[in-house]
């Protein structure tokens, strides 16, 4: 007598649906996404060969914008106020650097005008920041499409 042997059922799961949409969210998130290289203030920096800054110390970033306004960390702020911040940090931290950028068309008036202001607030080490010739030419790059 021949006995018969129950077959197991085995089912298998059909993943494919699902890497279908892993991959779809994928590309929307990657489409929806914006990259900003230097979110904030447009500057056009001057080029010049300069040595690496270290960021392990405290910096303040004054930047300068082409129409004057002043930007202290990236907020919007008045020279008069700049110089009352600038005196708070003074007395919190005497090696505080100020690392000072101003857009390629500020005039050199205005810089010396900031300059002054810093050197009177107490704070001794400035540092002006510059592009060099090489990350610049990649910035025009990416800005032109390139």
């Amino acid at each position: 007598m021949w006995l018969r042997t129950r077959k197991a059922k085995g089912g298998s799961l059909d993943i494919t649906p699902l890497v279908d949409l892993v991959f779809l969210l994928i590309i929307f998130f990657l489409l929806s996404t914006t990259f900003n290289i230097s979110p904030g203030i447009r500057l056009d920096l001057p080029e010049a060969s300069s040595q690496k800054i270290n960021k392990e110390r405290k910096d303040i970033t004054l930047s300068v914008d082409q129409s004057g306004t002043i930007y202290v960390n990236k907020d919007p702020i008045d020279r008069t106020s700049l110089l009352s911040r600038l005196l708070t940090w003074s007395h919190e931290d005497r090696d505080t650097t100020v690392l000072i950028k101003g857009d390629r068309n500020t005039g050199y008036g205005q810089m010396v005008d900031i300059l002054g202001t810093v050197k009177q607030s107490g704070l001794h080490r400035i540092a002006i920041i510059t592009q060099s010739k090489k990350d610049q030419s990649d910035g025009r790059d990416r800005a032109e499409g390139k």
